[in-house]
């Protein structure tokens, strides 16, 4: 999660050029978000073998766990992948998608992808919090 936080002001401000600095972030989402559907898996696959021990507590941090994995193969495998699609055919025709007529669509895909990166955060935060929680 530090990557997604700290990743854009990084690029953004040493880069000149907001298209590369856009496609490196994007890259190095896409390679963040990989890592993160592995990890993911793994914890669930350990919460549920935490749970099947009786610690109860960990049955709802199976849901949370199971939602980021979900918002994450949305963000990789859906919104990231459309988002260079259109990079990529605007810059064919010779325009930034920023300066095409897919601009709009690129911006509320970046504003969706945003917010998939938001809930994530919230539901790993409550991972955190509720596996704190010793239940007897």
């Amino acid at each position: 999660m530090a990557v997604g936080l700290l990743v854009p002001m990084t690029i953004f401000s040493y880069l000149t050029d907001k298209q590369v600095a856009g496609m490196v972030a994007g890259q190095i989402f896409k390679n963040a978000g990989i890592i993160s559907i592995i990890f993911g898996m793994s914890l669930l696959l350990f919460a549920n073998t935490l749970v099947r021990r009786e610690l109860k507590q960990f049955k709802l941090i199976r849901w949370y766990l199971l939602g980021t994995i979900v918002l994450s193969l949305i963000g990789n495998f859906i919104i990231q992948p459309w988002m260079v699609a259109l990079r990529e055919n605007t810059l064919s025709e010779g325009f930034p998608v920023l300066l095409s007529s897919k601009a709009q669509l690129f911006q509320t895909l970046h504003g969706v992808s945003s917010s998939i990166f938001l809930v994530e955060l919230i539901l790993l935060i409550l991972v955190f919090w509720r596996s704190t929680k010793i239940e007897h």
